[in-house]
């Protein structure tokens, strides 16, 4: 670990990680803040299963953040420091009531500080099922690359991929899968294959957001296979959460949302298109709602989005 982190990590009012039990789980946070008093930020990874950057290892990595908020990491059961298998007895209603859990443990112990979420990806439908489930215990909530519709099912997927360098073969598959009512697990598997090798669509013009990979296998709160597990985890054998996720239409409870809650989306996203979300809500018509587009940005937000983002988080905390 670098001097300057464990540094900034020693003069944190708080750093630590703690254990608190999470739908019958024991499963390890990280907290950490500058300053003590300041507006917590629970961060909602993406996967499901994949919690870089913003993981238990990443204690005093993102000083930007932590010298106003208080942010807490959380690897969700089956990953990283919490890592075990994720069978398919478990759903998103299971992620969405400990994902709640958690949410009340934090009120307790910051009864005076104002608590917001951010959803990334996958954890935008769990920040979703919060805001909608405890909406008195949370002060708002910033999503980026908010699910609405099954993800990497959109029209804009499937042009690109026919538009890609993709074997002919595959391209006559998707074509078949794209007219399927139901579609099957290798389906799924297809896809996301497909999506990470032959487009662009977890990366915006730049790129996407570099993760600190090596300073997060450096980090004394992850064991080597703790560090494996961010990558592959529990939920490798896990087909539930995908097959819930390719029939996911979430447009319904955007009306019943009624705290603060902003949704950040790349022009670029193929995977979760911002234009469905910036639709939706100009229909809603609710000042709660909130959609900004970042010019050039794909499904990842590029580094600059975080200044946005965190941004949002300070006008929510002054409303």
């Amino acid at each position: 670990m670098k001097k300057e982190r464990r540094e900034y990590i020693k003069n944190c009012e708080i750093s630590e990680a703690v254990t608190v039990d999470l739908g019958g789980y024991p499963q390890k946070i990280l907290l950490e803040s500058a300053k003590a008093g300041a507006p917590v930020v629970l961060f909602l990874h993406g996967g499901p299963g994949f919690p870089v950057p913003f993981c238990v290892g990443a204690r005093g990595c993102f000083p930007q953040i932590t010298q106003e908020f208080t942010a807490v990491y959380w690897d969700q059961l089956g990953c990283g420091v919490n890592n075990r298998r994720i069978d398919d007895s478990f759903s998103i209603a299971s992620f969405s009531a400990m994902t709640v859990e958690l949410i009340r443990y934090l009120k307790e112990r910051f009864k005076e500080e104002k608590l917001f979420l951010f959803g990334i990806s996958w954890g935008s439908v769990l920040a979703l099922d919060a805001a909608v489930a405890a909406p008195n215990l949370i002060d708002g909530a910033v999503a980026a690359g908010q699910v609405l519709l099954p993800p990497l099912l959109s029209e804009e997927f499937f042009s690109a991929a026919e538009a890609s360098s993709a074997p002919n073969k595959v391209k006559e598959r998707l074509r078949e899968i794209r007219i399927q009512t139901e579609k099957t697990n290798g389906d799924i598997a297809l896809i996301s294959k497909v999506a990470r090798r032959y487009t662009d669509a977890y990366r915006g013009a730049k790129g996407g957001a570099k993760s600190p990979v090596k300073e997060i296998f450096a980090s004394t709160d992850y064991r080597f296979c703790d560090a494996l597990a961010c990558f592959s985890n529990g939920y490798r054998k896990n087909a539930s959460l995908m097959r819930e996720l390719s029939k996911i239409d979430l447009r319904e409870k955007f009306s019943r949302v009624e705290i603060p809650y902003t949704v950040y989306g790349g022009e670029r996203d193929i995977v979760t298109p911002v234009k469905d979300v910036a639709e939706l809500f100009a229909q809603l018509k609710k000042e709660n709602l909130k959609c900004v587009i970042g010019a050039g940005e794909g499904h990842i937000p590029e580094e600059a989005a975080l200044d946005i983002i965190f941004a949002e988080f300070r006008r929510m905390a002054s409303l």
